[in-house]
């Protein structure tokens, strides 16, 4: 009775296979390159295995019994399967496939440094069948998710390496401190920097609290957790922020705001690349961190 189908059993339906089509084990004897007693060997190694008659042969002739009609047809689905599997294995090769889950800071596209199109650019030109999944969040939610296994890689500023990710440096952006036009300090050329740290201020929640910057406020009403919170608090003119240079760029050229000591009141931050130290990493996964190394490092 047959229980599992082996190697030695494939064996034996393709030279069933092949005499039935010839019509005769002397007629496969050439096809087959096997003596007559030698297929008779295989073939009734094949019918102990299955537990009936495939074929009648002797003085009458060769035919297939029944069974062996059905069998002969439950081969050909057999071996259309197994060639279907080698021909996908072998489209394979070299191909990309999978999901791959990417995480970004908000508001980067303005950032010429930031190549990450040009990455993205560069993978579809690859080989692949990969579905990418993007997804835009703080750089606290990022670094969670990397760790949780939600992402498969983020990028963004983080202010504090954690033991259980890898860090890549990518790009550098720089940051300033904005007033929006309705502010009072907009008015005033060289506003001290004693009026700006006593002005209401509008915090990264993502920063940690000992965080170096050029004004330390002495008050913040207001907390944000992406950039254009940022914005939304600058323009209503009610708080004074931070915002990097390249997104703060538009409302400064309409006039609906502008940088405060711009040469002396700024800084750069690094973003930078993670992965889970103790995560595989799909040849997707590993082929797009090249392509985003390889377009930074150009």
């Amino acid at each position: 009775m047959l229980r599992n189908v082996t190697d030695l059993d494939l064996r034996l339906l393709r030279i069933f296979a092949t005499v039935a089509k010839c019509g005769g084990f002397t007629a496969a004897q050439a096809e087959l390159n096997m003596s007559q007693s030698n297929i008779s060997t295989h073939i009734s190694g094949l019918e102990k295995r299955l537990g009936y008659r495939l074929c009648e042969r002797g003085k009458g002739g060769f035919r297939l019994t029944e069974k062996g009609q059905r069998i002969l047809a439950a081969s050909a689905s057999l071996f259309g399967a197994v060639d279907a599997f080698r021909d996908e294995a072998q489209d394979l090769t070299g191909r990309l496939v999978g999901d791959l889950y990417l995480g970004l800071a908000d508001n980067v596209t303005t950032l010429p440094a930031a190549r990450i199109d040009a990455a993205i650019a560069r993978f579809y030109q690859r080989e692949q069948d990969v579905h990418l999944h993007i997804f835009v969040n703080s750089p606290t939610e990022l670094e969670l998710a990397v760790i949780d296994g939600q992402l498969d890689m983020a990028i963004s500023f983080f202010s504090r390496p954690l033991p259980t990710l890898a860090y890549q440096p990518l790009y550098v952006e720089e940051i300033g401190v904005f007033c929006g036009a309705r502010h009072p300090l907009f008015a005033s050329d060289t506003p001290s920097i004693e009026q700006l740290e006593a002005s209401d201020w509008i915090k990264h929640g993502f920063l940690p609290t000992d965080q170096v910057l050029p004004v330390t406020p002495s008050h913040a009403s207001a907390t944000a957790y992406h950039m254009e919170a940022v914005v939304h608090a600058i323009l209503a003119g009610t708080h004074l922020g931070y915002l990097p240079a390249h997104y703060a760029s538009p409302w400064v050229a309409s006039g609906k705001m502008r940088a405060l000591h711009p040469s002396t009141l700024r800084y750069d931050v690094q973003h930078s690349l993670i992965t889970h130290l103790g995560h595989p990493q799909s040849e997707a996964v590993r082929a797009f961190i090249a392509d985003l190394i390889a377009e930074h490092a150009a």
